[in-house]
């Protein structure tokens, strides 16, 4: 006959047991648990799912839509994307307005600057010769009707800077207008530059009366002339300014002349 053994509540068996049925009793009210909760939200969570799919479903329905009613491109062809022209604003153009002591008006064209004031290169100026200073603040004007030579500021100043009356070294005295009155295509002045900022020079026939030009040099503070005879030709050109100074050709050399009025080659 078999005997059964009780298993004695202070046994390491016994407390096993006991801890597996605890532990299998709060996992089977953690499953009801989930499934009393899944009971109560099935059909929210199912509703909102559903929702998520039809929007997604709307939405490409709408993209198809569009691709479909895009027209169509002829094949062969690209096309083109319009060009927008963007209007960029006209420099105001401006100017100086001067009238001579002989009564003739000028436009003098100038540009800004940083919103500085300065004049043009002088181009297209009929009847008139001149000359922009290194600073671009004064201008030097020759009139070739009467070899007149005017000295101009951005205010519209002007000056007459012309050598009136020829004096020789023997006390000899002339004026220009008897000079040009008597003496057919005389050239009294000629080819202003600005040698710098205080200093305008040009070509005449003074002081030998012959074929040869010689340097004529104005001074302008104070206002004073005199020749420099070293500085001629029969053929000279007086030309820009540079880093050595004016550079004029004579004869078919190129010189330069400094401020210092020395001559570089």
């Amino acid at each position: 006959m078999r005997r059964t053994t009780n298993t004695s509540i202070f046994s390491g068996k016994y407390q096993k047991r006991a801890r597996r049925k605890k532990i299998l009793r709060g996992l089977g009210l953690t499953l009801l648990l989930l499934g009393i909760l899944f009971l109560i939200f099935r059909n929210p969570i199912l509703a909102k799912i559903e929702k998520v799919k039809l929007d997604i479903l709307q939405e490409n329905q709408q993209k198809e839509e569009m691709i479909n009613n895009l027209p169509e491109t002829p094949q062969g062809e690209t096309v083109e994307t319009p060009v927008v022209e963007i209007e960029t604003p006209a420099e105001e153009e401006t100017s100086v307005s001067v009238v001579l002591p002989s009564e003739k008006s000028l436009d003098l064209a100038t540009m800004e600057e940083d919103g500085e004031m300065f004049f043009d290169p002088i181009e297209n100026l009929p009847g008139f010769l001149g000359d922009v200073s290194p600073s671009r603040k004064l201008v030097t004007l020759m009139d070739t009707e009467t070899q007149d030579l005017y000295l101009l500021d951005l205010d519209g100043t002007v000056t007459d800077i012309t050598y009136k009356t020829y004096k020789s070294s023997t006390g000899y005295k002339e004026s220009k207008e008897r000079i040009l009155g008597r003496i057919e295509g005389f050239v009294w002045t000629s080819q202003p530059k600005f040698l710098d900022e205080d200093t305008v020079v040009y070509l005449s026939q003074l002081p030998w009366f012959d074929e040869r030009r010689f340097l004529y040099i104005v001074e302008l503070a104070p206002l004073s002339h005199r020749n420099m005879q070293s500085v001629k030709g029969i053929n000279i050109t007086l030309k820009d300014l540079t880093e050595k100074g004016l550079e004029y050709e004579s004869d078919g050399k190129t010189l330069f002349l400094t401020g210092e009025y020395k001559i570089l080659r």
